[in-house]
């Protein structure tokens, strides 16, 4: 199981809306394992307890990072959990899903996470529009839409992490190739007044 530090990347957010019962779940896209069984040790929210006090046999990765996948493997076990652990229990009859993705998602992303999620368990997948706007709109919604009980939202509600993400990543890089902080600040300068 590989997958990326939680130090290096911001993890997206899992919301999953059941219907007739509303938000069930808000999670971090996190999952910790031990490095020498593969044992899954926590997933969610609960593996930021595990980040407050780290221990050298723990991983911990993030599978999906801005909304879309970045470790297929293990957002596949991350999702099979999480839709458990929404659900309450596995379902006998597998319930149609809706997938509410990011704005941009390509359609190789698309897939991505379409495989994933039938992977983890789901038969019918929907991909639709942000969460937020889907249960406004639910009520109005073609019949289709109707026999879909639970619809799972990837987001990053603050899109400055993003830019934190990458930046960091950026600096990593420039690191590696030798390019001073301050070569990089006169990039950013430049690019920012050309735009």
């Amino acid at each position: 199981m590989e997958g990326k530090e939680t130090d290096l990347f911001e993890p997206a957010d899992i919301v999953v809306y059941i219907q007739g019962k509303g938000i069930v779940l808000k999670e971090k896209s996190l999952l910790a394992y031990d490095i020498v069984s593969k044992k899954i040790i926590a997933v969610g929210n609960e593996v930021e307890d595990i980040i407050k006090n780290p221990q050298k046999d723990i991983k911990i990765v993030s599978p999906l990072r801005r909304g879309i996948i970045a470790d297929y493997i293990v957002a596949v076990k991350l999702l099979r959990f999480l839709l458990i652990k929404a659900w309450g229990k596995k379902p006998l009859i597998k319930p149609p899903i809706s997938i509410c993705v990011p704005k941009g998602i390509t359609e190789v992303e698309k897939k991505a996470i379409l495989d994933a999620l039938y992977q983890s368990g789901a038969k019918e997948i929907y991909i639709t529009i942000p969460l937020e706007q889907l249960l406004e709109e639910l009520p109005n919604l073609p019949k289709k839409w109707q026999k879909v009980k639970i619809f799972i939202a990837i987001t990053k509600k603050e899109p400055e992490y993003y830019i934190a993400e990458q930046i960091s990543e950026l600096l990593c890089y420039a690191g590696q190739e030798g390019i001073t902080i301050e070569r990089i600040k006169q990039i950013f300068k430049e690019k920012i007044e050309k735009e």
